[in-house]
């Protein structure tokens, strides 16, 4: 007697079906609860330790992050800082530790100083606007509704402002990357750290001409004149002018010149060159 052939069971399309919709159901019921899981973490339910935040409360850096911030088991350390950094532009940096069972975000903040007053004058002359940048030229603020040099916002007021003819605005939170505002930036630090009393003295500055740039100073009724690769020997001859100045009770007088056409030339190693003043003792 042949051997009887074996048929697939009449069930077996059954089984498999039954099978597939067993697995469905269960990937379903495992992403619910990965979900509800996480919804647990959500920004919503996280909580910050904050330090270092000094220009920004804590509710406005937990407003920024729970705009984007989905939960913090999803989102690493690093995206945290990112985001941040992009986009409070104080922050220069973030150091982001989180804990997952406590639903908390630990950041230890470093903000940027301001540190000057860009103006950027457009090459037509007309409706120059202010930014205050740190030491590195990043844009923290654009100074809103400032007609003239003398209507800044008093907090504002001494800083130096570092003038740059360029027709495109700078965006915050971003560095700006123009020769003159680098020159100048580097001439206050210079001045911070070798002459610190004529740092103080500085109002503005024009680096449009590296090898003429223009100094405006509180104490000095005209323009100083220094070389770009010379910075540290004029701004040295330029304090001891000043001290001497002081020192011996010299009032510098105009000699037929007008005030905008007085300067001292500080662009030489050795000497500096007074140029349309007299000086005279006071109280002679």
């Amino acid at each position: 007697m042949p051997p009887r052939q074996l048929g697939k069971h009449p069930n077996a399309k059954i089984y498999q079906l039954r099978r597939i919709v067993f697995t469905i159901a269960l990937l379903l019921t495992l992403a619910f609860i990965t979900k509800t899981i996480l919804s647990f973490f959500g920004a919503e339910y996280v909580s910050l330790e904050l330090s270092g935040n000094m220009h920004y409360t804590d509710l406005q850096i937990y407003d920024v992050l729970g705009k984007k911030l989905q939960n913090i088991v999803t989102d690493s350390e690093e995206q945290t800082a990112t985001y941040l950094k992009k986009n409070l532009s104080y922050i220069k940096d973030a150091y982001v530790t989180k804990n997952v069972m406590k639903r908390m975000l630990t950041i230890e903040i470093t903000e940027r100083a301001p540190f000057a007053l860009l103006r950027i004058n457009p090459t037509d002359g007309k409706d120059y606007s202010f930014f205050l940048v740190d030491s590195e030229g990043h844009v923290l603020k654009h100074i809103d509704k400032v007609a003239t040099s003398s209507s800044i916002p008093e907090e504002f007021r001494n800083m130096a402002v570092l003038r740059v003819v360029n027709d495109t605005s700078p965006k915050v939170g971003t560095v700006v990357k123009i020769s003159e505002l680098t020159i100048g930036l580097n001439i206050l630090k210079t001045a911070l750290l070798l002459e610190r009393s004529l740092a103080r003295q500085i109002k503005n500055i024009d680096a449009s001409d590296p090898r003429k740039i223009k100094l405006r100073l509180n104490n000095f009724p005209g323009t100083v004149w220094l070389a770009g690769d010379a910075v540290e020997s004029g701004l040295h001859h330029v304090a001891l002018f000043l001290k001497q100045q002081n020192t011996y009770g010299l009032e510098l007088i105009s000699v037929g010149t007008k005030p905008e056409h007085l300067y001292l030339d500080a662009r030489y190693e050795d000497t500096v060159y007074l140029g349309g003043l007299a000086a005279r003792k006071k109280n002679q």
